[in-house]
């Protein structure tokens, strides 16, 4: 079948104003996207698990980017078609950087393996431990605490996830840019605003690099890339794009490489968008 192009786009702030809840008209205005031979990717620092409650409702297939581009899943069929882990010994040696900043790190093991989280509770204080335990039970993901990440380690994981401070996380993030050895976004808790998350992946994991791979190896290119996304780990995403929307809440950083900005999404702004995006 023809493909007329691509329509990448982030979840959290920029399809949905609520956590589980895509609104019918966004769902039904995608689904006449691809009936006019677009197709649809679905770009997320989420993993697979918690990414497919809210995405069920799509009555059509689709490009699931996971993890900030950590896997590349063709749904609803979950088909990986692309995967950038990181390496077990990368994952060990984010050690030394959260401990000198003050950080400590959980890690995820991937869908393949239940999309388990594993945390080490007594290196977090009692608020962050609150905090993160409100997390786990808002996101429905299984964490399990360990004491040490050695008796847990596998080939590879998806991701790793600081948490803390607007400051703090932006100090390690710059800590592991310069160690060359991660790609490292931050985010803030779109549902806390007390906190930032920074999200570690590869060094060659990241939203926009794993949307032009997958895009390259499914051999359905078409002839335009629409983005669109609403925070700093959607940087990488617009830059791929031919087309850039930016959503009214977005920091300065990403409205400054948008073509285009978006009305508020709680008025599903992103409908208005893609549709002067798609008319050009």
């Amino acid at each position: 079948m023809r493909t007329r192009g691509w329509i990448a786009l982030d979840i959290d702030g920029t399809i949905t104003a609520e956590q589980d809840v895509i609104p019918a008209s966004v769902v039904s205005y995608l689904k006449t996207l691809t009936e006019e031979e677009w197709r649809i990717a679905i770009a997320t620092g989420r993993s697979v698990t918690f990414a497919s409650k809210p995405l069920q409702v799509f009555p059509f297939p689709f490009l699931l980017i996971a993890q900030n581009g950590s896997v590349a899943v063709e749904m609803p069929h979950r088909e990986v078609c692309l995967k950038r882990y990181l390496p077990s010994a990368t994952i060990l040696a984010l050690e030394s950087h959260t401990t000198e900043a003050g950080l400590d790190y959980v890690i995820y093991n991937g869908f393949e393996a239940g999309d388990l989280c594993y945390w080490r509770p007594s290196r977090f204080s009692s608020q962050d431990r609150a905090y993160l335990q409100s997390l786990q039970a808002r996101q429905k993901e299984s964490w399990h605490a360990v004491s040490d990440y050695a008796s847990v380690i596998q080939s590879g994981f998806p991701m790793a996830k600081c948490f803390g401070s607007k400051s703090a996380i932006d100090a390690l993030a710059s800590r592991l840019a310069r160690a060359g050895l991660f790609h490292a976004t931050s985010i803030r808790d779109p549902f806390h605003e007390t906190y930032h998350i920074l999200l570690i992946s590869d060094r060659q994991a990241s939203k926009g690099a794993t949307l032009t791979h997958a895009i390259d190896q499914l051999g359905q290119k078409g002839d335009v890339v629409i983005a669109a996304g609403d925070d700093e780990n959607d940087m990488s995403l617009l830059l791929a794009a031919d087309r850039r929307i930016a959503m009214s809440h977005a920091p300065a950083s990403l409205k400054a490489v948008a073509h285009l900005i978006a009305p508020d999404v709680r008025e599903q702004g992103i409908i208005a968008a893609l549709q002067k995006m798609v008319a050009l």
